[in-house]
């Protein structure tokens, strides 16, 4: 009878530095596409409200549903990527949140303003709850 090895799948050392980075990578995609949904979402139903060129309109809807559309795709992210690797889940969480950053602020064309600065420190934190909960659910699932 052949012995059962604890991870199977993952002996090679190859493997484990693929799955790593592809943790990163599809948490990374994971957070962008869910972003990219949800600020459509936000487009159509609350700044379709919008009167005139912004002046004259109360927007501050969107700011509040931007950094909540902001905390649930980061920790998306940060759950995909802390399931998903294999080996220093904070690290990949980490690089996973400095990747989200640097993309934030290519998004925003690196503008200094107040709005972007409190979503760009509140990226890491987010992502990293997202790994500390997949981290708790692997650590249930081997017990």
């Amino acid at each position: 009878m052949r012995e059962k090895e604890d991870i199977w799948f993952m002996s090679d050392p190859n493997k484990l530095i693929t799955r790593n980075i592809l943790s990163v990578v599809i948490g990374v995609l994971t957070s962008i596409v869910l972003f990219l949904m949800g600020g459509l979402a936000l487009l159509i139903f609350i700044a379709s409200n919008a009167k005139g060129h912004g002046e004259d309109s109360d927007l501050s809807k969107i700011t509040l549903a931007g950094i909540i559309l902001l905390f649930f795709c980061c920790f998306a992210g940060g759950f995909i990527t802390g399931k998903i690797s294999t080996k220093s889940d904070w690290i990949h969480g980490i690089i996973t949140g400095a990747v989200l950053i640097i993309l934030f602020a290519i998004m925003s064309d690196f503008t200094i303003d107040s709005e972007s600065i409190i979503s760009s420190i509140l990226i890491i934190p987010f992502t990293l709850a997202g790994t500390y909960f997949a981290i708790k659910q692997k650590s249930k699932n081997l017990q």
